[in-house]
Formats: C-alpha cells, sequence, structure tokens
C-alpha cells in the first residue's frame, strides 16, 4: 500500500492469491455495497438501522483493507442512544464518511482499469 493508497491491495492480495478476476470482483462488489450503504444512510435512522449500515460498511471496508473508512464506520456504529446532538453529529460524520467512500470506489474503480490495460 502506498501512503496515498485508500485501499490496502497488499491485504487484499493475501485473500486472492493472485487471482486477478478475483480481485477483481471482490473490488466490484465491494463498490456495488458501498454505493448500497451510502444510500441507505440517513441521520434519521433508527438507532438499529444506523448502527447495522455502519457495521456493514465497517466490514466491507475490513475486508478491502480500506482501513481509514472502516475506522469512521467504527465511530459512527456508536452514534446511538439518546445523547444529545446524535443528529448533528450523526450528519457530520455523514458528510466525512460520503467523501471517504467516494474515494475508496474511485480507487477501486483506477485500480481494475490500470489492472485491465
Amino acid at each position: 500500500m502506498t501512503a496515498s493508497s485508500i485501499i490496502d491491495f497488499n491485504h487484499l492480495e493475501k485473500y486472492v492469491a493472485g487471482d486477478d478476476e478475483l480481485r477483481d470482483e471482490i473490488l466490484e462488489i465491494f463498490s456495488d455495497q458501498v454505493a448500497l450503504l451510502m444510500d441507505q444512510f440517513d441521520v434519521f435512522q433508527v438507532d438499529e438501522e444506523w448502527k447495522n449500515t455502519a457495521h456493514t460498511l465497517k466490514g466491507a471496508a475490513r475486508g478491502v483493507g480500506a482501513w481509514n473508512l472502516g475506522e469512521v464506520c467504527q465511530e459512527a456504529e456508536s452514534l446511538v442512544g439518546s445523547s444529545p446532538g446524535k443528529q448533528e453529529a450523526r450528519a457530520t460524520l455523514l458528510v466525512t464518511l460520503r467523501f471517504m467512500a467516494s474515494d475508496a470506489m474511485d480507487e477501486a474503480k483506477r485500480f481494475r482499469l490500470a489492472a485491465a490495460i
């Protein structure tokens, strides 16, 4: 993984063992899942739905080595309960999540396109 990488491709390589088609399929599934989950996020979601969405996205992110995205998802999981300012905290974190998710999907796409050349 380079200093500027969002996805740790060395981590991903451990699971695909040189199988480029499998790697590309995993990256495509990751991107599809991230897009779907980001569409589900809503600051006014009931706590269980919010936590489940964050948890599922965290697993997808960590599965491909998008460590920073996974960490922010872990933080999002904790934004439940009746704490004051919960919706505002969710809204702020959701902006960060949207940027990070978009960057991760873009990097996955760039990697797949570059590998196809």
